[in-house]
């Protein structure tokens, strides 16, 4: 219980100002009274308001809005260097593409790598977004969308 007073506390203390104001004037409004001196008050003020005026806690469940759970996937983007077969079907035709992944850098958003085709040309890409799925990783670029696990390490 003494978590959960913690968190409430915490939560409160993060509330906007606006929002203090616009919460208390709400509550007046409710009564058909109102204070003129909300739209000057300071945080402090705003606080000792509830209790002054017993205005009732703001509802727990507009303090802590609820996390987006997060996708976790089995397969992750990993530094090193990889090799990857692209095959486009169009028109009934089928074309390979072998790709040559170097990757540099991964954050949280971002792949950091170079491509390289089988003709040697280079596509350079500095930073690509990744896609999170459940069951892997992705990034697009151009017509390819690569998984990464479909994406074989060259020793």
């Amino acid at each position: 219980m003494r978590d959960g007073l913690n968190n409430y506390d915490t939560m409160f203390n993060k509330l906007t100002n606006n929002f203090l104001r616009n919460y208390i004037e709400t509550h007046f409004k409710s009564k058909g009274q109102r204070l003129t001196t909300l739209s000057t008050a300071k945080k402090d003020h705003l606080v000792r308001l509830f209790t002054a005026y017993n205005i009732p806690k703001v509802p727990f469940t507009i303090l802590v809005r609820p996390i987006k759970d997060k996708i976790e996937s089995k397969s992750k983007f990993e530094v090193g260097k990889f090799r990857y077969t692209f095959v486009n079907h169009f028109d009934g035709n089928s074309t390979n593409y072998y790709l040559t992944f170097k990757v540099h850098k991964i954050t949280k958003c971002y792949v950091f790598l170079d491509i390289s085709s089988q003709m040697g040309t280079e596509l350079k890409k500095n930073k690509l977004w990744i896609g999170k799925g459940n069951e892997s990783e992705s990034i697009n670029f151009g017509t390819f969308f690569i998984q990464s696990a479909d994406l074989v390490l060259i020793a």
